[in-house]
């Protein structure tokens, strides 16, 4: 509870969670304007998949940069190093520390998409069902870069260094893994493809637009091309539970292996 109350008043306190706030419920605002003009029967669906397309490029960057400093701000004041030598194991830190952060990131982000929700009930046809998925997927993606930037600000030896990993892990998520996927597409054929499925969704960005795409009915799985129907040899849903399973602990894991990143220096 100390490192629960503790992270909430320092992201209170701290520029980057309201500026990331900020920009989502701005961006949001002008696609719910837009979403005005869609057609009536899919306009809230099609809404609630702009709002995830315009998330890849600005929650991973804002999740990382913000979880990433909170643990790299202990390291820097001396307080791990405090904690470590009274009372805390290393895994007993990372444990707590990892919890508060995703509870208060958590909290924050899907409060602002409930504020957010007013002016969607306010100018669409408000459809709660998909709301509720919309959120759960927001969830899971905050999860996922949330323990990545807790293991880049474990790892990390300065400030400099932080940023460009920041930075370059982003570049690398959001841009660099589709230019290959698209390189590599050629290649896919009926004996390579399911293969090419599991890299294709073991990339959490991918299969939690497919997912929204599918449940929120814009998407028909009938009627599929032979080889779409051999890539899609699991249900969409497994796809998406190993992503939300895997990711945030190998990267908790990797976190308690690579904790010796080194003397801080600025």
């Amino acid at each position: 509870m100390t490192y629960l109350w503790k992270e909430g008043l320092e992201q209170a306190r701290g520029m980057g969670l309201w500026i990331g706030l900020g920009l989502v419920m701005l961006t949001s605002i002008f696609l719910i304007a837009e979403a005005r003009t869609y057609p009536s029967e899919l306009a809230f669906e099609a809404l609630l998949l702009s709002l995830y397309d315009i998330n890849i490029y600005l929650l991973p960057l804002f999740a990382l940069f913000i979880t990433s400093f909170a643990v790299f701000q202990e390291k820097e004041l001396k307080t791990l190093m405090i904690l470590l030598t009274k009372r805390e194991s290393h895994l007993s830190f990372l444990v707590k520390k990892s919890f508060a952060i995703q509870f208060v990131v958590l909290t924050a982000f899907l409060l602002a998409y409930f504020v957010l929700a007013l002016f969607m009930k306010a100018f669409l046809a408000f459809h709660v069902l998909s709301f509720l998925k919309f959120l759960f997927i927001v969830a899971i993606f905050l999860v996922i870069f949330n323990q990545l930037g807790i293991l880049l600000g474990t790892v990390c030896k300065s400030k400099m260094q932080l940023v460009g990993a920041n930075v370059f892990v982003w570049f690398v998520t959001v841009f660099l893994l589709d230019l290959m996927f698209l390189y590599f597409l050629p290649a896919v054929s009926y004996d390579n493809v399911q293969v090419f499925s599991w890299f294709y969704f073991l990339n959490p960005i991918h299969v939690m637009r497919f997912y929204l795409e599918t449940s929120l009915g814009l998407f028909s799985m009938d009627h599929l091309s032979r080889l779409l129907n051999e890539m899609m040899f699991m249900d969409v849903r497994y796809f998406l539970l190993i992503n939300a399973i895997t990711w945030p602990g190998l990267f908790f894991l990797l976190s308690t292996k690579f904790r010796h990143g080194g003397e801080l220096r600025d």
